[in-house]
């Protein structure tokens, strides 16, 4: 029996004429070609189906292959074999490359298969290339997923033309590589002071190109060529040749010192430590100024990616699954994030699950998890599910180098008020550009990592910004936080420790807007980016007597708001009132930073005119109303865990803040100071003390010192007068009732009236002005 149905298998494909075959072959390529066209229903629908199959890439390429194949199949009328290797290699290098184009970012795993199927996600591989990319991840993770397809191409690769090793295996017989002796084992060090200038170059030793083996070509190929150094092949002392079978290309080695390992030996051990950069040059002029380059900060320590915290992340998936089921919340882990700090879980609701029950259940999976907070954000802008936040086992630093050369990549990096501030919960890196916020409030708790990102914000102004770019002055109530910086170009006056002075310091910088307000209004400008322009074009063909003044921007910081309130809060209240609200378009911009997030301190006025804000670690959900105007601060974790929300954002970013070090800020301030001598400003250095207008202990200071102009007003107008009340001054000056009345207080101490004695009018005591006031 068996027989006879090989003998009839035989007389079917015998049955298979040529021009049968040429004729199915033409039936195949009709329907391949209607396919690539869309030519009416069946083509339409043929192509949909192998796109939603294979992708629209690899349909259009696969029908292609498909039909060439037929093709030169109807030309030879011979029969096309599928099981071929051939045929098979294609398979394997198309699987490879439906794999590298479902290759994703957002997710790995099984799940991506159904997520495909429903029409939430779209993959240019295709049904099959997913199911691929799907089952691989799930098995190996995304990167042995991709490992796994570059092999199975170079299977392919190698199936399509089984002639290849057979070829480079001739190939190397009639062409061996010389033999090596044991005295090439040893370096060779050449000296090449008597020798000819040739012999000073690189020599490229030519191996055999990549493509001769895909030829049929029996011609020999010289591995050296006769033409370079024909007369000087036998005198000339090379190094041993090392080959692979794998360097078909030209290699360029040099022929002095063939020994690289201690080379390799001093590079490692650079890596581990601080490149010692020599100081610059004294700069003769702000354009000579060089910035501090990045190797003046700490190395990047490379932390290995565990496969434990992605074990502990999906057991932490189930684990919260099945807590919400028990209490009757169906909900679905669609993705999550390893982020440095916390790991954010984005969940998906079954329809008709009100989002306020899973929020009434936070304590009860904060318990479950036993975790130390967990931070809900129901729902999460722009996405369909519910972010819960949960603290990692083993938080990792972000540190300040990293952050920094990653922001390069980012588009804001040419501003140089662009600041990097950390991580966010992805390992995206976010930036606070401080021209469009315009301003900039940073609260948290003690210790919670407001300094350090205080610091972070300076150091990269340092790095990024010449002192003809930006000026700088910083208020530190403290002494300990910014003292360091004293001696940095970019300052306009030395490090202002002195609370009163701090005051009057904000009362110059009111004076430089308004001063800079009037220039622009002279040169019909709106801003000063649109100034400096306009400046930098008219000095081009202006002389130099009448050169217009190029600005800079000045970045006010005051690390402790609280302590200045506390002595002068009305003039340090206007001031940042009149500063927030007018200086952006003059380029001044303000960072308010405080550790006593109280209505206070952080006074409705204040929150109306900085609209981007920094929340650290506080101690309760009032406080970080205070701040956000939104509850989630106290659920932060302290050293650098903030929530930022910068102006006309939706909601607020968690980002874990970088970390500079002390050391770090040290390099980079005696880079900057060592080049240029800090030039101050008088107005800034010598401003006047301002006090509190509450009163002062110590006797010696004048509690009316904001009314010396009034003053003398209203005691000439008194003495002209010869009478006096608080009624007559408030008409006269059309000023308020405290002023009048502290200025009646005044005149009374110095002499200048009577007391105040019942329904009577005060006394006047001078007569003229030439008498003096009466003393009592």
């Amino acid at each position: 029996m068996a027989k006879k149905k090989k003998k009839k298998a035989v007389k079917k494909n015998e049955a298979l004429t040529p021009l049968k075959i040429r004729i199915l072959n033409l039936i195949v390529i009709f329907f391949i070609v209607i396919t690539l066209g869309h030519l009416g229903f069946v083509g339409e629908g043929l192509f949909n189906g192998l796109s939603y199959l294979f992708g629209p890439i690899m349909t259009y390429i696969g029908l292609s292959l498909v039909g060439l194949a037929f093709f030169m199949s109807f030309i030879k009328g011979e029969l096309f074999n599928p099981t071929s290797p051939e045929a098979v290699g294609t398979y394997m290098m198309s699987a490879a490359i439906l794999i590298f184009l479902c290759f994703s970012k957002n997710g790995q795993g099984i799940h991506l298969i159904s997520q495909y199927i429903a029409g939430k996600m779209s993959f240019k591989g295709g049904l099959l290339g997913i199911v691929l990319y799907g089952g691989l991840s799930e098995l190996f993770d995304a990167l042995g997923a991709l490992i796994a397809a570059i092999i199975i191409f170079m299977i392919g690769f190698i199936m399509v033309d089984t002639k290849l090793y057979l070829r480079y295996k001739q190939y190397r017989e009639e062409h061996p590589l010389p033999e090596k002796s044991e005295e090439a084992n040893e370096p060779k060090v050449i000296n090449h002071q008597d020798e000819p200038v040739i012999n000073k170059v690189y020599v490229k030793k030519k191996g055999p190109k990549f493509f001769d083996f895909f030829s049929d070509q029996e011609e020999e190929l010289p591995l050296f060529p006769d033409e370079v150094f024909e007369d000087k092949k036998k005198d000339m002392p090379l190094e041993p040749e090392i080959t692979s079978a794998f360097a078909f290309n030209d290699q360029t080695e040099r022929l002095d010192i063939v020994d690289k390992k201690p080379q390799k030996a001093k590079q490692a051990e650079k890596k581990d430590s601080i490149v010692d950069v020599p100081m610059p040059h004294k700069a003769t002029s702000l354009a000579h100024y060089q910035l501090p380059p990045v190797t003046l900060l700490n190395p990047i320590k490379r932390t290995k990616s565990s496969n434990e915290e992605m074990h502990n992340a999906k057991a932490t998936a189930a684990t919260l699954e099945e807590l919400l089921k028990q209490f009757g919340v169906n909900a679905h882990v669609e993705e999550l994030h390893i982020g440095p700090t916390v790991t954010k879980y984005e969940l998906r609701l079954e329809i008709g699950t009100r989002v306020n029950k899973i929020l009434s259940l936070q304590d009860d999976i904060q318990l479950a998890l036993a975790a130390k907070e967990i931070r809900i954000e129901a729902p999460i802008p722009g996405k369909p599910y519910v972010g819960i936040e949960i603290p990692n086992k083993t938080p990792a630093m972000v540190p300040f180098n990293e952050v920094f050369q990653l922001s390069k990549k980012d588009p804001t990096y040419q501003n140089v008020l662009a600041v990097p501030l950390g991580k966010d919960i992805e390992g995206n890196i976010v930036t606070a550009e401080l021209n469009k916020m315009p301003h900039l409030l940073i609260a948290g708790a003690t210790g919670s990592g407001k300094s350090v990102c205080v610091n972070v914000i300076i150091t990269s102004l340092l790095m990024k910004a010449t002192p003809e770019q930006v000026r700088l002055i910083l208020v530190d109530p403290k002494k300990v936080e910014l003292s360091n910086y004293n001696g940095v170009p970019h300052l306009l006056a030395p490090v202002v420790t002195d609370a009163k002075k701090a005051a009057g310091v904000l009362q110059e910088v009111v004076k430089e807007m308004e001063r800079r307000y009037e220039v622009f209004a002279e040169n019909n400008q709106r801003n000063m980016t649109n100034y400096n322009k306009y400046a930098k074009k008219f000095n081009e063909t202006a002389s130099e007597d009448e050169q217009k003044e190029i600005m800079p921007y000045i970045v006010v910081i005051l690390d402790e708001v609280a302590d200045l309130m506390m002595v002068a809060s009305k003039t340090v209240e206007d001031c940042i009132m009149r500063i927030s609200q007018m200086a952006r378009a003059a380029g001044i911009h303000m960072i308010v930073a405080t550790q006593r997030p109280s209505t206070n301190i952080i006074t409705g006025v204040i929150k109306a005119n900085i609209p981007s804000r920094i929340a650290f670690a506080v101690s309760s959900s009032v406080d970080s109303r205070t701040i956000l105007d939104s509850g989630g601060a106290e659920k932060l974790l302290g050293k650098g865990d903030m929530l930022f929300n910068p102006m006309n954002a939706s909601s607020a970013t968690r980002v874990q803040g970088a970390f500079v070090d002390d050391s770090e800020v040290a390099r980079v301030v005696e880079y900057a100071s060592s080049q240029m001598d800090a030039t101050y400003e008088d107005k800034y250095v010598n401003a006047k003390e301002a006090s509190n207008e509450k009163g002062s202990s110590n006797e010696d200071d004048d509690p009316y010192a904001d009314f010396d102009d009034e003053y003398e007003e209203c005691r000439d107008f008194v003495i002209q007068e010869q009478r006096a009340s608080t009624s007559l001054l408030q008409r006269r000056f059309r000023i308020g009732y405290n002023k009048a009345a502290r200025i009646m207080d005044q005149l009374e101490e110095n002499g200048v009236i009577g007391p105040q004695i019942g329904s009577k009018p005060r006394e006047v005591y001078i007569r003229s002005y030439s008498e003096e006031p009466i003393e009592e």
